[in-house]
């Protein structure tokens, strides 16, 4: 990746843009992903470290914290924030196949298995 940090508005807006990983919803806000990298005190990590998350699951990550949220899943999401960041290097952009295939349809299993942890979102 980048030894700056990356920043891009359209970039935040075109991951928002897509469904939620865990549930397909499509109201979505680009989750910057806060172990991807080193970051200061009240500082977001770049943001190609982003994937799309329902302000449900959203809020429940942040209640469980990162990396429990993740491993309790047994998801990747650096690798996931990798795929939708070379869709756009790519300027692959509308490329959904790409996306349903190579994201959604890998993440299922994993979805499949904690489905009762996923329906514990808090509104």
């Amino acid at each position: 990746m980048l030894n700056k940090k990356w920043k891009s508005k359209p970039y935040l807006k075109w991951v928002a843009s897509h469904q939620c990983i865990l549930c397909m919803y499509h109201e979505c806000q680009a989750h910057h992903i806060t172990i991807a990298e080193k970051r200061g005190i009240s500082q977001k990590v770049s943001d190609f470290w982003t994937i799309p998350l329902c302000y449900a699951h959203h809020g429940q990550l942040h209640h469980t914290g990162e990396r429990r949220f993740w491993l309790k899943l047994g998801i990747d999401p650096k690798d996931i924030a990798t795929k939708f960041y070379e869709l756009w290097l790519k300027d692959d952009k509308n490329n959904m196949e790409y996306v349903q295939t190579e994201i959604y349809d890998k993440l299922l299993p994993s979805i499949k298995s904690n489905i009762d942890f996923l329906m514990q979102v808090k509104y």
